[in-house]
């Protein structure tokens, strides 16, 4: 009986379909994966975001090596199959741009901590991923706000929630998943402290001392019904009602006088349903929008993390100290720290006329 060879293009649809319904998991491989999985999430917590970035690329793995058990990827033939594996998955986006380093990096990351599990639990020969080089990071330039535009982003907005969170974002470096996570029990008015919630279920005190943003919130409470349980960002749905004429943008005239009118109206929600990223990135760039930042309908090329920059950017300007900047970014790392917060050569020359000065 001859056997044919599927083409890339009619094996990508079938492995799509496997990662959906999770039919990886009847691959051997894929068996061993679920295990970890449990592992992962059961007992060493990790977040929902986390599992799905884990599994996302396990999947692939059990898949790319159906035919094989998990002593097939013991070292040092395993090393050279998960290299195999990286560059085939790794190597090129479907547009032809190279993967970032970063992405293989925290590829290399998933690998090895599915390994080092599988070397306790499973009894496997070592761990192959190990002897994987992180891949090296490329000189990039990193963006930030001016304050100018931080102030216009943050005036900008009407609605309160809005002012709190681009101001979070900006001011405090809240990266989306700290933004999702907000909810009313978040915030503790007596002691001014917001409870940040982060990737790998970091959580961290912040102290946020504008007065200001205490009392947006405070508006927030007269606006509508926010439970302890609520998140700060919302879902909004926008329908064509029924006005008073003078909020209107259309105005019916319908004789004798009388005249209706009608406008799109806003409605917004606060629930105890976790907003999800998309919803997050969209409310991103309405924000953006309405500062004139990015035109309308724009939702890519000006990201939430180029916020988090800006932060950590302007404190370590003002006190010269990384280690309060780690405190506001809410770093395990130092070394994490470094790569957020970026002088440049005006810094440099503000710090030689001061050392200039002071020999004088």
């Amino acid at each position: 009986m001859s056997v044919e060879a599927l083409t890339l293009a009619e094996a990508a649809p079938i492995m799509r379909d496997a990662l959906k319904d999770r039919a990886y998991r009847a691959t051997p491989l894929g068996l061993e994966v679920s295990r970890y999985y449990r592992w992962k999430k059961n007992e060493w917590g990790a977040t929902q975001d986390t599992m799905r970035d884990y599994e996302a690329t396990l999947a692939r793995l059990a898949l790319f090596f159906a035919d094989l058990e998990l002593s097939g990827l013991a070292p040092p033939v395993g090393t050279e199959r998960l290299r195999e594996f990286i560059a085939y998955h790794w190597t090129t986006k479907t547009n032809g741009d190279d993967v970032s380093a970063r992405t293989r990096a925290k590829v290399r990351s998933i690998l090895i901590d599915f390994f080092e599990w599988a070397v306790r639990e499973r009894g496997l020969a070592g761990n192959p991923a190990r002897a994987i080089a992180v891949p090296k990071k490329r000189d990039t330039s990193i963006e930030t706000f001016p304050p100018s535009l931080v102030e216009a982003i943050i005036t900008a907005q009407t609605y309160p929630a809005d002012i709190v969170g681009t101001a979070l974002v900006l001011k405090y470096g809240l990266r989306r998943g700290g933004i999702m996570r907000l909810q009313r029990r978040s915030f503790d008015f007596e002691r001014r402290l917001v409870t940040v919630k982060t990737k790998g279920g970091r959580i961290y005190p912040l102290p946020v001392t504008e007065a200001w943003i205490w009392r947006r919130l405070g508006e927030l409470d007269l606006l509508v019904e926010w439970a302890d349980d609520d998140f700060l960002l919302y879902r909004q749905d926008t329908r064509r009602m029924r006005v008073p004429v003078d909020e209107a943008s259309e105005v019916l005239d319908l004789g004798r006088g009388k005249k209706v009118g009608y406008a799109d109206v806003v409605r917004r929600y606060h629930n105890r349903s976790a907003p999800t990223g998309k919803l997050v990135h969209l409310w991103w760039y309405r924000c953006l929008e309405r500062a004139g930042v990015v035109d309308t309908g724009t939702t890519a090329g000006m990201n939430m993390h180029r916020g988090r920059h800006t932060a950590a950017t302007e404190l370590l300007r003002a006190t010269h100290d990384l280690k309060l900047t780690q405190l506001l970014l809410g770093h395990k790392d130092i070394r994490s720290t470094s790569m957020y917060a970026q002088l440049d050569t005006a810094d440099l020359a503000a710090a030689l006329r001061t050392m200039k000065g002071e020999e004088n």
